[in-house]
Formats: structure tokens, sequence, C-alpha cells
């Protein structure tokens, strides 16, 4: 499936952007809960989880407690995983070399968000090609 666009809550991206700006300068991280209609990824709940990378300024990984847990809840149920989020604390919100090195479920959206010591930057949607990230279009829902 190709993934024209990712759509959540306003309220869910405004949590994510003070989730950034809360961890900076480390990175920040989430898995995002939905569907997927047609090529539109629906987020429907954000997962904050702990970062359990090693080096956690300068890359990210979910605690795997977290992802267990969520495929047990989600089993059964017409939701599923649908993307991840994370932060970086340079201020850019385009994915790194690192972050196309640990890509593991190309199925999966990426949502990006730029944070400073100022605060967040901006975020950004994209999903995996088989060479790199492309840019899809990020929309905010009012819910």
């Amino acid at each position: 499936m190709t993934v024209s666009a990712v759509s959540l809550a306003a309220a869910d991206l405004a949590a994510l952007a003070r989730a950034a700006e809360e961890t900076f300068p480390d990175e920040a991280c989430a898995i995002l809960e939905g569907t997927v209609t047609g090529t539109v990824v629906q987020v429907e709940r954000v997962h904050l989880a702990p970062n359990v990378a090693a080096d956690r300024r300068l890359a990210f990984e979910v605690d795997p407690r977290v992802l267990l847990r969520l495929h047990r809840e989600l089993r059964g149920t017409p939701r599923d995983i649908v993307g991840v989020w994370h932060s970086h604390p340079d201020g850019n919100a385009t994915p790194s070399a690192t972050d196309f090195a640990r890509t593991y479920d190309p199925s999966l959206a990426w949502i990006i968000t730029g944070v400073t010591g100022a605060g967040a930057t901006a975020s950004r949607a994209f999903r995996v090609d088989s060479v790199a990230f492309a840019e899809v279009a990020l929309t905010e829902r009012r819910s």
C-alpha cells in the first residue's frame, strides 16, 4: 500500500509537539494507532512510549513492552498500528539516514516533529519507499 496522506486530530498533533518539547534534547517517540482508508492513514490514538535507545539524543527506539502491549490490545479490533512518530532535537523534521536504516515495516506512516530549545518547529509526514522516504500530506482533523 502506498500512503498518500496522514490525518490526525489537531489535539494529538499538539500533544506530540508538547512531548517533543518536554523530552528535548532527547528524541521522543510514539506508536500511532488507527485505520487505513484507501491510501489515507487515519490516526485515532497516539501512544507515547519511552525512548530506550542507547543514545536518546541521536536516535529513538520505542520501548518494546509498549509495542507488544499495543499489538495485544489491537488483536481482533478494526484498528492497527499505522505509524510511528518521533522528534528530531536539531529542529529538522526531515528523516535521517538512521531513520531509513531502521525502518522495519514499509507500510507504516512516519511523522517527525522538529524541536529546538525554543520549542517545536514543524511536523511532517512521510511514507517509506524502497530507497528513501517520500513526504505525504499531513492533515489535522478538528475533533
